[in-house]
């Protein structure tokens, strides 16, 4: 198969007839042409409003813990983890060179521009809960003093938000991002949300070692 580069990406080239082409990259993108000549690209994150923990290449081990994995760590779905736990392991998986304190009325409870998103580095605010909240499903009125929280997390200067909480995150939590990101598009800004639930929580914490599944367990000596 003929590989060469079209617009700084590395393209294989499918069939003899010159008329299929694949992009070769880890997401997996596919890129279409028409009588040898590449008219679309199919794939990646452009023009996406939610994208997912696997898109982010920081968090890439993810990719190799399924969710059967993490499910004794589970109950309903629910991950009984504080709050600050997720945060510093966030912030070592990052190299964010420091602990940010909890505080009332912050925009977000990390904030990092050491975030690689399609190859790009990406400024990315957090929304994090952790078992504070004993709920196993997260609304927007859970989300700080009458849902503010959730509101203030897109006033971040941001281009990639992310709202985490160790149980189940509701629908209209995610309809209400749907609806910041559109909003911000609206302003002509490229931005995009990720919702990391207690299942998508326990992944990351499994793959970057912080916790470990009693599948994963080594035996006693």
């Amino acid at each position: 198969m003929t590989e060469f580069n079209f617009n700084n990406c590395k393209v294989e080239q499918l069939n003899n007839s010159g008329n299929n082409y694949k992009i070769v990259s880890e997401s997996g993108n596919v890129a279409v042409a028409e009588q040898g000549n590449i008219v679309q690209t199919a794939g990646g994150i452009t023009g996406k409003e939610r994208i997912f923990i696997e898109d982010i290449e920081n968090f890439s081990k993810v990719r190799d813990v399924a969710p059967a994995t993490v499910a004794p760590l589970l109950k309903d779905g629910y991950l009984d983890v504080a709050e600050d736990v997720v945060q510093k392991a966030l912030e070592e998986i990052l190299h964010v060179p420091f602990h940010k304190v909890d505080c009332p009325n912050e925009y977000n409870d990390l904030y990092t521009a050491n975030i690689l998103l399609d190859g790009t580095r990406r400024q990315v605010a957090f929304m994090l809960k952790g078992n504070g909240l004993k709920k196993k499903v997260m609304e927007i009125r859970d989300c700080g003093k009458n849902g503010d929280q959730v509101v203030r997390l897109f006033q971040s200067p941001a281009d990639l938000f992310v709202i985490q909480f160790v149980g189940n995150i509701s629908e209209a939590v995610i309809q209400h991002a749907h609806g910041e990101i559109a909003r911000l598009k609206t302003h002509g800004k490229e931005a995009h949300f990720v919702t990391l639930d207690g299942q998508d929580t326990a992944r990351l914490l499994t793959a970057y070692g912080k916790i470990t599944p009693p599948s994963l367990a080594l035996p006693s000596p």
